[in-house]
């Protein structure tokens, strides 16, 4: 999975082989693709805090929970399995930031991504 940003500030996600390379054209214009941790934020409130209990991955932004306002929130949460499949929780402004993936009888390395509309995108991996 790789993620993208738009002139216009649109997020997008592509699910392919990620060694392929590729441009993505948004409304004529190139997009960049966003890169993980390369905003100069508070990482304690953006890398996703990650555990797996009973069957479950709880997924919370940042050890100190992420502030979910009206201009500065977590828009969504991804995961991507070890066989490339992707679930996602979008989230709105008031929410908890959080999410809850069920991940019986998945084993390996398990990423997260977060994407905050103010400090971009930011990650963390788990082995399962």
């Amino acid at each position: 999975m790789k993620l993208f940003k738009g002139a216009n500030g649109e997020v997008l996600e592509l699910i392919y082989p990620a060694d392929e390379a590729v441009e993505v054209v948004v409304n004529g214009q190139p997009a960049a693709e966003l890169k993980a941790g390369s905003t100069d934020a508070a990482t304690e409130k953006h890398v996703p805090a990650v555990k797996a209990v009973d069957g479950k991955l709880e997924v919370q932004v940042g050890e100190i929970a992420h502030p979910m306002l009206d201009n500065h929130y977590i828009t969504n949460i991804w995961v991507e399995y070890p066989d490339g499949t992707v679930e996602k929780k979008t989230l709105k402004p008031g929410e908890a930031p959080n999410a809850e993936f069920d991940i019986t009888d998945v084993n390996g390395k398990v990423t997260v991504y977060e994407y905050c509309n103010l400090h971009g995108l930011w990650k963390k991996e788990i082995e399962l």
